[in-house]
């Protein structure tokens, strides 16, 4: 639950590169391409220990993991690509209530009912993004672990190509099929993320329009960087449980409140 000081919180304001920023933060526009993959929720377990949050599994050992890649065009915090690799976890919230305090599959189905209510909670593993403005933005107010890298995003015959190189070794290349004319309702998920040394909440309300939806139009390779293995371990590359264009999208973003 959120402390006391919420509303400092929404009143704080940042100068990063040169510019005023607070919340609630806007991107305005953009595109992005998304996949769903089921994953070791052993291995995801591990690698998110730190943070204290715990991987909301589907099934046993399985988790899911959430992949995206995104061109912002016109936000609050610049012109930029970004790549985020995120799992959902447990809703703090509602860790003793409901479905998933019942043993055995209680908490499977909790998942799975959160998941298709969009009432899901994430914790970003990993984040980068291009340029410096948009890193210190996620480092600075929500804790969001933003590391700079290459990021290619393009659309060309008919799909989204999205290229990751850190270190000046190639991480991964997504590809996917980038057509769509769906307009979903407008969604608000639950952000986890360390912030300031503790665990914080914050709430990203999403529009899309332009969307398509894949069973399986979409294909990732991995590279030789450590963060390929990382990826690796998590039982990637593999087709994933579904994949999501959005030709355009609009996100606001709130204050993180200490839970």
């Amino acid at each position: 639950m959120a402390q006391a000081g919420g509303s400092e919180a929404r009143e704080r304001r940042f100068q990063i590169e040169g510019v005023d920023l607070g919340y609630p933060t806007l991107f305005r526009d953009g595109a992005s391409a998304a996949a769903l993959f089921v994953v070791d929720s052993r291995v995801a377990q591990r690698l998110i220990d730190p943070s204290g949050f715990e991987i909301a599994e589907i099934s046993p050992g399985k988790g899911l993991l959430a992949f995206t890649c995104v061109h912002y065009t016109d936000t609050d915090c610049g012109v930029y690509e970004e790549t985020a690799q995120a799992f959902f976890v447990r809703r703090l919230d509602r860790r003793r209530a409901g479905l998933a305090s019942l043993p055995g599959m209680g908490r499977y189905l909790s998942s799975w009912r959160n998941l298709l209510a969009g009432e899901v909670a994430s914790h970003t593993w990993r984040l980068q993004v291009t340029t410096r403005l948009s890193q210190q933005c996620g480092l600075q107010m929500w804790g969001f672990p933003k590391e700079l890298a290459d990021i290619e995003f393009v659309r060309r015959d008919g799909r989204a190509h999205c290229s990751l190189a850190m270190d000046g070794r190639p991480v991964f290349h997504f590809s996917m099929r980038a057509r769509g004319t769906r307009t979903p309702k407008p969604i608000t998920s639950t952000v986890y993320s360390i912030h300031e040394g503790a665990q914080h909440v914050s709430h990203l309300t999403q529009s899309y329009r332009e969307t398509g939806y894949s069973l399986g139009g979409a294909a990732i390779e991995l590279g030789d960087h450590p963060m390929s293995d990382e990826l690796r371990s998590l039982g990637l590359p593999k087709r994933p449980l579904l994949a999501t264009w959005n030709g355009h999208l609009a996100f606001r973003m709130t204050a993180p409140e200490k839970l």
